[in-house]
């Protein structure tokens, strides 16, 4: 399906493109939002310099901008403990204690420490002029409470969804733990749809039992309930924006496969848009039932979807043969 409904409806997000905050931006744009960026402006903070002006350099137009700084709760100097493997790099230090029972925990050695520039998302936003932002995603091994803190304006002013990775398991000191980031988002008025989850096995039995060890992270996604969003429509008081920001809406629902939400969201509130749209979005929204319900129902059918499930669960692929997880957050394939 497209996530920007049909191209009667291009004009709408020429205007108003989708605006992802993509906090934690090493290796540039995740690939799920690829199929986003023909209508996206993507704003990067990324507070590795070297990382930075690499992206920077890498995407030279009007659409992109990447900020050399952290996000935290308030403006501060923080130091970086910059990992052997880029990926684990994180304003805490590793917690050796726990990595230790697992493979290959030297990825987490620090090799530099780096001073860097940190404030609220509010305020960098505000100081770089970024307004109506539609999403967050978050991936900053262990900040995510202190971000989500200095965030709270965005959050409750125009954010739509968040994915942000949530830590299970203690692999820094003094790290967010997923209570912590749950109940931030929970208060901010979103609702938890999904998670990808990341599972360790520890050296001691690598080659033995099942595939799965223990459960040591996730990526979550929240979308912003329904009333939420009601309110959040109520107070635009321009129609063509509160047009573009259904819209918007109803895309993020799509592009992470959620059309039964996008339905239920449209049901309310696709009075915003001018008849003849509203009939456009309607018909692509119902343009294809799930899977599910078009294959018909069998003698036979749950021994074999069973079968499959094992066949699967044998066939995941696992890193190093040790660590094991989910494919995609959301119904995307």
């Amino acid at each position: 399906m497209n996530i920007f409904l049909s191209p009667l409806l291009q004009h709408h997000f020429e205007r108003h493109p989708l605006t992802l905050i993509d906090i934690g931006a090493r290796g540039g744009l995740q690939a799920n939002w690829a199929q986003a960026r023909k209508h996206l402006r993507l704003i990067g903070l990324e507070p590795d310099s070297a990382e930075h002006a690499r992206l920077a350099e890498a995407h030279r137009d009007g659409t992109t901008l990447y900020i050399n700084a952290a996000a935290y709760s308030e403006a501060t100097r923080l130091i970086l403990n910059v990992g052997r493997v880029g990926g684990t790099s994180s304003i805490f230090e590793p917690n050796y204690a726990f990595l230790a029972s697992f493979p290959d925990a030297e990825r987490y050695d620090i090799v530099e420490k780096v001073s860097i520039r940190a404030d609220a998302l509010d305020h960098l936003l505000l100081e770089h002029a970024v307004e109506d932002v539609d999403f967050l995603k978050i991936d900053t091994q262990g900040a995510e409470a202190p971000i989500l803190d200095g965030a709270s304006n965005t959050l409750r002013e125009s954010v739509i969804g968040v994915e942000v990775e949530v830590l299970f398991a203690p692999l820094y000191v003094g790290q967010s733990k997923f209570g912590d980031t749950d109940e931030r988002l929970r208060q901010a008025g979103f609702q938890l749809f999904d998670l990808r989850p990341c599972y360790w096995k520890r050296v001691a039995g690598i080659r033995y039992g099942g595939p799965k060890g223990q459960l040591v992270f996730a990526d979550a996604l929240y979308l912003k309930t329904a009333a939420q969003i009601a309110a959040m429509l109520d107070k635009i008081t321009t129609p063509q924006d509160r047009r573009a920001k259904l819209l918007r809406v109803l895309t993020i629902c799509l592009l992470y496969g959620y059309v039964d939400y996008a339905l239920e969201l449209f049901q309310v509130h696709g009075g915003v848009l001018d008849p003849k749209d509203g009939a456009v979005v309607f018909a692509a929204l119902t343009s294809e039932t799930s899977l599910s319900y078009r294959i018909p129902q069998f003698r036979g059918r749950g021994w074999l979807s069973s079968l499959f499930y094992r066949l699967s669960f044998a066939l995941r692929p696992a890193v190093g043969g040790w660590g094991t997880g989910a494919r995609h957050l959301g119904n995307v394939d």
